[in-house]
């Protein structure tokens, strides 16, 4: 059978996550790029890539990660004889504890020890393990524990991201919500290191419109859209908040429904509330409240 005529294929090769190279995220791409290829020294720039929760932080890292991160190749094994690592990506812990910053880290290299290891000795296998993988660089996905912990925990973990850094001589990009900035601004060592730049929410405009338009070719529907009609597109900002992740859940309901239905197409009507509550939509600002 074809699988083109196959809707539940066309429905799982539509949930297969996709990078969308829209101009801000491939600036910020050719910015790490830069970084990555910056000469060795031992006060190395970094970069702290803030947004909101589900606006493309994550996704920008994965992008990058994959076009240097051996490891991430398909067929790659551990037991390959010649292993390097150039770009080193993991998520951070959930609260600013430097043991559990490098049990992240050395459980993602399979290495992992001992919790009752000192975290100095994790810290020097963490540095010879990336020396003998030769990594250039580290993303730390989710640097979100601004909340969490007490001021002294939080300056321990940002010397020893400081401590690493100079060790190692390569960049770090951190990926955080807004408020983190607070958290790496309370250092001035560590501020001056990480240059904050932005994937700031969405608005209408002429570049909105045109990231429709490329979201649209990405849905496979047999049947124009035209989500980048100032209609559509005012419907789909104001049902995602203008955040990236939520408009491409919305467009992927509503293009699972399109194509089981055999509309084969997203039109206005199918952006009405109406039609969005009957497919399960929640809207991002309502996720969170209790509905007993």
């Amino acid at each position: 059978m074809d699988s083109s005529n196959d809707p539940e294929l066309r429905i799982q090769a539509l949930k297969q996550p996709l990078w969308i190279g829209y101009g801000r995220a491939v600036a910020l791409r050719q910015q790490m790029e830069e970084l990555f290829n910056h000469p060795r020294m031992h006060r190395m720039p970094n970069l702290a890539v803030i947004g909101e929760s589900n606006n493309g932080k994550s996704m920008l890292l994965n992008n990058f990660a994959r076009r240097h991160d051996p490891t991430l190749a398909p067929g790659y094994s551990v037991n390959d004889d010649k292993i390097e690592r150039p770009v080193f990506l993991f998520q951070a812990p959930p609260e600013p504890d430097e043991g559990r910053l490098y049990n992240r880290m050395l459980t993602e290299l399979y290495a992992p020890g001992s919790e009752r290891e000192p975290a100095e000795s994790k810290l020097r296998r963490v540095s010879v393990i990336l020396k003998a993988l030769n990594t250039r660089m580290v993303l730390i996905d989710e640097f979100g524990f601004f909340q969490a912990g007490t001021p002294m925990k939080q300056r321990k973990l940002l010397n020893a991201l400081k401590f690493l850094g100079n060790e190692l001589q390569i960049p770090i990009v951190v990926a955080a919500v807004p408020e983190t900035l607070n958290l790496l601004q309370s250092d001035p060592q560590v501020a001056n290191r990480f240059e904050p730049v932005f994937l700031p929410k969405w608005k209408m405009g002429e570049d909105f419109q045109k990231l429709l338009a490329t979201m649209e070719k990405t849905l496979g529907l047999r049947l124009p859209s035209n989500l980048a009609a100032e209609s559509s597109a005012q419907r789909i900002l104001d049902e995602s908040n203008g955040i990236i992740g939520y408009m491409s859940e919305l467009l992927q309901k509503l293009a699972i429904d399109a194509i089981r239905s055999g509309a084969e197409s997203v039109t206005l009507n199918a952006l009405k509330e109406a039609n969005l509550k009957r497919l399960g939509w929640v809207h991002p600002s309502r996720r969170h409240r209790y509905a007993g």
